[in-house]
């Protein structure tokens, strides 16, 4: 299975001007834990979670309505294209201790692969499969 096939393709997104405020508004608005920090055009130049924003404000001490997203975001973060394999993310996520990888082609991000996504369809595959041996079994 293909990364395409399972992404979300609803993208949270902010400029990296954004504060911490207008972060922390959207994640909840959207009831997400991290959200994407994009320039115009949709290039990807990081990504901000929900602990980010914690740490910065109450460990750092850091102004939600005046630090911007830009000044605390992980930089760079690991992306992926949509023609992988979910094998490969699954890999990619583990190697790289996340949980959501944003979807890149040619630098713009096209989508999100969450953990939840794949645990999801796994889920609904290991359910097929039962359905299977139960009907097998009748039958037999």
């Amino acid at each position: 299975m293909k990364v395409r096939q399972l992404m979300q393709k609803e993208l949270v997104a902010i400029l990296p001007d954004a504060t911490l405020h207008d972060a922390a508004l959207k994640m909840k608005e959207n009831s997400i834990g991290s959200i994407l920090i994009v320039e115009d055009g949709g290039t990807l130049k990081g990504i901000v979670t929900d602990r980010d924003i914690s740490l910065a404000v109450a460990a750092d001490n850091k102004d939600p309505k005046t630090t911007f997203a830009s000044d605390i975001m992980s930089k760079e973060p690991v992306s992926i294209p949509s023609d992988a394999d979910v094998s490969y993310a699954l890999k990619i996520m583990s190697d790289s201790n996340v949980r959501r990888l944003p979807v890149c082609e040619q630098e713009r991000v096209i989508g999100i692969l969450s953990s939840a996504d794949v645990a999801s369809e796994i889920k609904e595959e290991i359910n097929q499969f039962i359905g299977l041996e139960e009907a097998f079994a009748k039958h037999h």
